[in-house]
């Protein structure tokens, strides 16, 4: 069984390792970019235990899992074998973490290990997750490694944000993107790891992930996942208090998170979950259910109930239009009660005005 099998997606990235360690041709930093929640952290993990392995087959990506280089990567306990990332809880990676703390600074820490000579094998591999979390004196810190980097050492950057990181520590590593996975395969993730309790959670987090098991995760929080029932079962009703409406998914939010930027976060969320709901409905309008194209009861209901007050289409388009401005407004720092309180009043009174006047 491959090393590999846990691991979704990312073939074009394999296929170049593969080919830049037959060629001997390695380089000794690596910036690992991609949105959060794809599987990056999990490739330069796999990555690692290839290259730590001391008996590899004709596939230089494939470890043995016997070695002595194997067994104690797969224990937990490789000597030459570094990873550090942001605590959880905290925003910035610690420079106690590189350089060692502030009584001891530059005897301990990821730099001072890697300046070791190796000890079972020929080489060392270091992993810095959430490098784009690195404060001003973290990054200038871990540059000066970047600049003269032990001869037997292999270093990769994970970062979702590339423009977070400096520019000198950008050119010093070779630079590899990662996409989004697809939506089949967050699917299976989900299902594989049991984080859904049903297909329709599973189908509903999936398509709105774009690719990344982190968000597809975060939206099936049970408090997220209410707050979207209370959306739809609303919109399924077409009649409805707008004022009313945005009051309820306020007080949903603020028992989430009273952090703003959370707030900003789930009424993004929010915002998306409408839009969905009337890209659904504007398919089922057209095209009618499939199976392949599944559709929740409470959209049937809205559409049923909408085609008897109008069969124009362009009402649900003016609906998503709607949306799609509400989420620049957020974006803009607009207070986010302001942005529901109207973005709710707005959609009743689109809907209305689709009502029949006889």
């Amino acid at each position: 069984m491959s090393i590999w099998s846990p691991l979704r997606g990312h073939a074009e990235q394999k296929e170049m390792f593969r080919r830049t360690i037959r060629r001997n041709r390695l380089s000794q930093a690596y910036l690992f970019v991609g949105p959060s929640g794809i599987g990056k952290r999990k490739f330069a993990q796999l990555l690692a235990h290839a290259l730590l392995c001391q008996n590899p087959g004709e596939d230089p990506l494939e470890a043995c899992g016997q070695c002595a280089g194997c067994k104690p990567f797969l224990a937990g306990a490789h000597p030459d074998f570094l990873a550090v990332g942001c605590p959880e809880g905290k925003r910035e990676l610690p420079i106690a973490l590189l350089l060692g703390p502030e009584e001891r600074r530059g005897q301990e820490g990821l730099c001072h290990d890697l300046s070791l000579a190796p000890l079972p094998g020929s080489r060392k591999v270091a992993i810095v997750d959430d490098a784009d979390t690195m404060n001003d004196a973290s990054a200038n810190a871990f540059l000066k490694t970047l600049e003269e980097p032990p001869e037997r050492a292999i270093l990769i950057l994970i970062a979702s944000n590339l423009d977070a990181l400096l520019s000198t520590i950008r050119s010093r590593c070779q630079l590899v993107r990662f996409s989004p996975l697809e939506t089949e395969d967050i699917r299976a993730m989900l299902i594989e790891q049991q984080l859904a309790q049903s297909d329709d959670d599973v189908n509903f987090a999936a398509a709105l992930s774009e690719g990344s098991l982190t968000t597809a995760t975060q939206l099936l929080e049970p408090e997220l996942r209410e707050l979207r029932t209370l959306l739809y079962r609303q919109l399924a009703q077409v009649s409805f208090s707008g004022l009313g409406l945005a009051k309820s998914l306020l007080e949903g939010i603020g028992k989430i998170s009273s952090e703003t930027s959370v707030q900003r976060i789930n009424a993004q969320w929010l915002i998306r979950f409408l839009v969905e709901f009337f890209r659904m409905a504007v398919w089922q309008i057209g095209q009618g259910p499939t199976e392949s194209v599944p559709f929740s009861a409470e959209v049937s209901q809205f559409v049923n109930r909408l085609m008897t007050q109008s069969d124009d289409v362009e009402v649900v388009g003016g609906l998503i239009e709607r949306c799609v401005e509400a989420a620049v407004h957020v974006d803009q720092n607009v207070a986010v009660p302001l942005v529901l309180e109207s973005l709710c009043q707005d959609l009743s009174r689109l809907l209305r005005l689709a009502a029949p006047t006889h």
